[in-house]
């Protein structure tokens, strides 16, 4: 999967499990998500430190999650390789969305299968299910 089409799977799943969907924040979220990356990156496959910063993203533009305390994410030794994804990084391995790679280790720079993916955008999505029904 391209990173672009990874930014539309993020849109397609959210629109088909939530009921109370604000256009104007999708909008927004695509473009500053496609704003992201070179046109070469877009069509490149999916590295864990690039799906952070979207998903990331994602969580505080679309679905208005305020960020935690990095209190896991410390131990990870190569968080700060891609100092502008750090916190996207400690942020969806905070809430579970995204898992490392090793004890220590969070993986930045593997490429992520489709199944890796899509289990992301799932815990991602559970997030946004888990608030809706506490209200």
């Amino acid at each position: 999967m391209s990173i672009e089409a990874f930014i539309d799977y993020i849109v397609s799943e959210y629109e088909a499990s939530c009921l109370d969907k604000n256009r104007d924040d999708l909008d927004h979220f695509w473009k500053e998500a496609v704003a992201l990356f070179s046109e070469a990156m877009l069509n490149g496959p999916v590295i864990k430190k690039s799906a952070a910063r979207v998903l990331y993203l994602f969580s505080r533009d679309v679905m208005h999650l305020r960020s935690l305390e990095w209190e896991g994410a410390k131990k990870l030794r190569d968080i700060y390789e891609c100092r502008v994804c750090a916190e996207a990084i400690a942020q969806m391995y905070e809430r579970g969305v995204m898992a490392n790679a090793g004890e220590d280790i969070f993986g930045v720079n593997d490429i992520m299968q489709d199944e890796e993916i899509h289990n992301s955008v799932r815990k991602l999505m559970q997030l946004n299910t888990n608030i809706i029904g506490s209200l």
